[in-house]
């Protein structure tokens, strides 16, 4: 009798052999990086680089000397303008002008789990440089927020910190006097001299007089900064698509698509009244360069959704799409994709659907999850369409929407959907109305614990990873930690995010060390079980970094937490760990470095016998492991025993190894 069975040859994925679930999420991961646009980026390096681009094209508005003033002073400047005033950028270039190296960062108000808003005084660090941006602050939350504010600025001064706190003119007499003096009103900047500090930074060069036309010039008088920032990139780019033309063919366009001029467009769209021909209209919006097959299968799935009555009619008796399309100026092009003959009538078909049909919104949003869940579209047209479908969400005041959208294309816990739903959610992490709120939802996401599909949690991780991280890393690295503390399983995806970003920069490593000591430990130990896992892989992670485990502060913390573990988990957990310890105080360059490493363990293990003992017998375990260099962890592991007994108190204290006192034969700890 034969047996048979499978037999695969080759594989070119992950293969599924045994019992059990197997979760997916490499590709997954790898594909949301890609399409939110930083794959393969330290989140630092793109802030800084922001940053330069800014400084290079930045004209300082009326009143900054002051504001300077003010920051060098007393530790704390307070910028006050409306909106479109270039206020935020005028408080980054004031903190990056006195950063010296050490970046810029941008702190945040967030909900406690009493529902009050706080602001975390362990996330400054010695010589921050820090931004609150408060300009979209209610007069009663921010009334709520000065004794915060108070005690946040109390830490300024012992870490040598600088604060730029930015607000709208409404808040300006709810300032408290200890601020009142330190505030300073900033004025819009000329905007044809920031329009023409972009142009040349680009090597355009139009005379003044260029910019004094009538159209141009209207646009300038009102336009908020960052429009005028746009002005310029598109004008750069018509320059880059045509380069034998002249400044006066380049700004009209990119002019026109920042007025979103379409004249007659709103009339236009009021005369569709067939239901189909405004669902076809929108769906054309929404997918602007999709086939005519795609663009059928999404206006059929918009009427389905609507509750629109079928056409009885037989197929061949009704108008062709080609048609359709044509009586709606949306002819297919050469390339057989769909679009809009006027390029600003599909923004203005958008914006007139979302604000002036509020009762179909419910039917907007289910209509987007079922084509991109159902539809076979491209990467492209999946990020066109999330883009939209985001952009009128927020225009209209609705954040939440995006949250909503990730959670139904994640809840079936599969990872194909999984980086449509970072997209949606990445959309609104930096939003300038909105921003604040998305990253408070997502905060309160990452705390919750049981009732979230692995696929949600991890486009969560992806997108504090990849987008949070640039302008808000303090607040990436608390939804890791709370994301990590919930992790099952061998792959950690949130542990290796928030490992990453913790050991990129000193001041994150603080701030979880902090984050793991000051709220994580109690009497038994860490409060959250997870937290075992993420101390001992940051502890693991550190161990051969002299730059981020050396020094008081991070010394005694990192000391506390492994008594902890020592004194309250199981040995089984932990000695996986002590080895590479031991190999990292090997691999030290610096003396000093692999005494500290050492005096960290055995001053950790010291208090608790079993605990010093069991690290005793894997420092001898380690030290038979490997042949090759066993003189040297020989040397290792008994300066390990002497800084042990040390601890311990046992005896005199015993000469470092080459001591011309050091013949003794060496005793186990007791």
């Amino acid at each position: 009798m034969r047996d048979f069975g499978t037999f695969v040859g080759e594989a070119r994925g992950p293969v599924h052999t045994g019992p059990g679930d197997q979760y997916v999420y490499i590709a997954a991961m790898a594909e949301a990086s890609q399409r939110l646009g930083n794959r393969g980026k330290d989140p630092r390096a793109v802030a800084k680089e922001q940053l330069a681009f800014v400084h290079r094209r930045f004209v300082p508005p009326r009143h900054l000397g002051e504001a300077r003033r003010l920051l060098c002073e007393h530790r704390t400047a307070v910028l006050c303008g409306p909106s479109g005033s270039g206020r935020h950028t005028a408080a980054q270039m004031l903190l990056y002008e006195t950063a010296a190296g050490t970046g810029i960062h941008e702190v945040d108000p967030e909900d406690g789990e009493d529902g009050r808003a706080k602001l975390d005084r362990r996330a400054v660090g010695d010589g921050d440089r820090l931004l609150l941006d408060l300009s979209g602050c209610g007069a009663a939350r921010f009334t709520g927020l000065q004794g915060e504010l108070s005690d946040f600025r109390s830490v300024l001064e012992e870490r040598d910190a600088r604060l730029v706190v930015v607000l709208s003119p409404h808040l300006r007499d709810s300032l408290p006097a200890e601020l009142h003096r330190l505030m300073v009103h900033v004025d819009r900047p000329p905007a044809d001299q920031v329009l023409m500090r972009y142009l040349r930074r680009e090597q355009l060069t139009p005379p003044l007089a260029a910019l004094a036309v009538p159209d141009l010039d209207g646009f300038l008088a009102d336009a908020p900064m960052r429009d005028v920032a746009r002005l310029a990139e598109g004008i750069r780019r018509a320059r880059d698509a045509a380069p034998e033309g002249s400044f006066g063919e380049w700004w009209p366009g990119p002019l026109a698509q920042l007025r979103e001029d379409d004249p007659g467009g709103a009339q236009w769209v009021d005369q569709l009244t067939d239901g189909r021909q405004r669902a076809l209209a929108l769906t054309v919006a929404m997918l602007q360069g999709a086939t005519p097959e795609t663009v059928h299968a999404a206006v059929t799935a918009l009427l389905d959704e609507a509750g629109h009555p079928e056409d009885e009619r037989p197929r061949l008796d009704r108008t062709d799409l080609h048609t359709e399309l044509s009586k709606l100026g949306c002819p297919t092009g050469p390339d057989g994709r769909v679009r809009y003959a006027r390029p600003r009538r599909a923004r203005t078909v958008l914006t007139h659907f979302w604000s002036y049909f509020p009762g179909l919104r419910p039917e907007f949003h289910a209509w987007v999850a079922r084509c991109v869940r159902d539809l076979r579209l491209d990467r492209e047209e999946r990020d066109r369409f999330i883009e939209h479908f985001a952009e009128q969400a927020l225009r209209t005041g609705h954040p939440e929407e995006l949250r909503s959208l990730a959670r139904k294309w994640t809840d079936r816990g599969g990872h194909r959907l999984m980086p449509d739903a970072a997209k949606v959610l990445a959309a609104g992490v930096n939003h300038d109305v909105h921003g604040r709120t998305v990253r408070q939802q997502i905060l309160d996401d990452a705390r919750q614990r049981g009732d979230q599909s692995r696929a949600y949690r991890l486009a969560l991780t992806v997108v504090c990873a990849q987008v949070m991280a640039v302008n808000h890393p303090d607040q990436a690295l608390v939804r890791l930690h709370h994301l990590a503390r919930e992790e099952d399983g061998d792959r950690r995806p949130a542990l290796d995010s928030l490992l990453s970003l913790a050991t990129s920069d000193r001041r994150l490593y603080a701030l979880l060390l902090s984050r793991l000591t000051t709220s994580g430990l109690g009497p038994t130990g860490f409060r959250w079980p997870g937290d075992t896992r993420v101390f001992l892989a940051l502890a693991e992670a550190v161990a051969g970094r002299p730059d981020l485990c050396t020094g008081p502060a991070a010394t005694a913390r990192l000391t506390e937490c492994l008594a902890a573990v020592f004194a309250h988990r199981p040995h089984e957990e932990w000695a996986p760990h002590v080895p590479a310890w031991l190999t990292a105080a090997q691999a030290a360059r610096a003396p000093a470095h692999r005494d500290a490493l050492l005096a960290t363990l055995a001053a950790a293990a010291a208090p608790y016998p079993a605990a010093a003992g069991r690290t005793y017998v894997l420092s001898q375990q380690w030290v038979r492991a490997c042949g090759s260099d066993r003189a040297q962890r020989r040397d290792v592991a008994e300066r390990y025993r002497r800084r042990l007994d040390t601890a311990q108190g046992l005896g005199r204290t015993h000469p470092e190894p080459g001591h011309p006192d050091s013949d003794t034969p060496p005793e186990a700890p007791r």
